[in-house]
């Protein structure tokens, strides 16, 4: 998906922490930062700022102990050259967001709390990060975890940035807690509506199968993806006893002979289209059916094509608006955030074409912590120079 176009009045390209920090120091206007550019459509755009930093030359791996499994990673390190280089000892970092197909950094990914599928089993980049180094607004370095020089105030500082969209700091660089790089891989697939995707991916992540992904896309019909990481002989009996648990439930399971092709399938339909609509909404894995069919009755009144992309296991899902014109969709999308404060889920917009934007606030309601986030950013960015209108109207 292309990023949005921003005008660029100076970019900067820093090559170290230390840089980052007296370009901030030096800095009074307002700043974007920006590494792969995948996310810069996420919640509100920035428009205009000042300073552009721009942390693709913040790139490279600092230190990495096979021994320990950790690695210290400049944050403008895309994520697939990272995995490139890990792999060599046999290892990875567990995450597989599709955004990595573009470009994705670790700090954009951190940034925006992006993760992928595998999230089921080896939890989101929050879980991975045992480090972390920022550079606030006024150029201080801070650091918490891994390597602590200065902790800021107690926080736990990966965990703060996280998905805050470059709004509270510049991440710098990461400490990273890997896994073994998995000597097999098997995925199943089968055809399932909602409501059979809704108990298998309830069912099998009740049962000690321990699927690393359990994903579900919509259409006529649906398609159900899982997925076993391991040796060759557990991958195996995984993906036999699955289809055993699966055909319990009216689902045929085959395994896929090129997986890897099908999930770069899946990575896409997330990722969406530039004439699309996409957000992503949050809840508990038993509401999937139940969303799922308040889409397809939505966007039937809008007269909107909709698709929905599944975490089913994780209740996170993608929803992807394609068709008639802007005012359906910011009808539909406005239906979905009433939807979603009915039902106390998190809805977060992805990407909007330029005529939807003009139509629909790029955030709706504010959520029952805005006053927790309004201090915090307060505390961290006072000025409200960094990302200024990325949480508009929140703050």
């Amino acid at each position: 998906m292309t990023a949005p176009a921003t005008r660029r009045q100076d970019v900067q390209r820093p090559g170290t922490v230390a840089e980052a920090a007296q370009l901030l120091r030096d800095s009074t206007g307002s700043v974007l930062v920006r590494g792969g550019g995948t996310k810069l459509g996420w919640a509100g755009r920035v428009s205009d700022p000042d300073l552009l930093l721009d942390t693709t030359d913040l790139a490279g791996v600092l230190t990495h102990n096979p021994g320990d499994m950790t690695a210290s990673v400049r944050a403008g390190t895309t994520l697939d050259t990272l995995q490139d280089h890990l792999a060599e000892s046999g290892q990875w970092l567990a995450l597989d967001p599709p955004s990595a197909a573009n470009g994705a950094t670790l700090g954009g990914l951190l940034a925006a709390g992006d993760s992928g599928p595998s999230r089921l089993r080896y939890g989101g980049l929050r879980d991975l990060v045992i480090g972390v180094t920022l550079v606030l607004p006024d150029g201080t370095v801070a650091r918490s975890g891994g390597h602590v020089i200065k902790n800021v105030a107690g926080y736990d500082l990966a965990k703060l940035v996280h998905g805050s969209l470059g709004s509270l700091a510049l991440i710098g660089e990461v400490v990273l807690r890997l896994h073994p790089r998995p000597p097999a891989e098997l995925t199943t697939t089968g055809t399932a509506d909602a409501t059979q995707a809704t108990a298998a991916a309830l069912a099998l992540a009740a049962s000690p199968l321990e699927p690393a992904a359990v994903e579900w896309i919509s259409g006529e019909p649906g398609r159900l993806l899982v997925r076993f990481h391991g040796t060759q002989a557990s991958v195996e009996a995984a993906g036999t006893r699955a289809a055993d648990l699966l055909a319990g439930l009216g689902i045929h399971a085959d395994v896929i002979e090129d997986a890897a092709a099908t999930w770069r399938e899946h990575g896409a339909a997330v990722l969406g289209a530039d004439d699309e609509t996409v957000l992503r909404i949050a809840g508990l894995p038993s509401g999937l059916d139940h969303l799922a069919g308040h889409v397809v009755e939505e966007a039937g009144r809008a007269g909107l094509d909709a698709h929905v992309v599944s975490s089913a296991a994780l209740g996170m899902h993608t929803v992807r608006l394609r068709g008639a014109s802007a005012p359906e969709h910011a009808t539909m999308l406005t239906a979905l955030r009433e939807y979603a404060a009915k039902h106390r889920l998190s809805l977060l917009l992805r990407h909007r074409p330029d005529d939807v934007e003009d139509l629909v606030d790029a955030l709706g309601p504010p959520p029952s912590t805005v006053e927790l986030l309004r201090r915090i950013k307060t505390q961290f960015d006072p000025t409200g120079r960094l990302a200024p209108g990325r949480f508009q109207p929140w703050y």
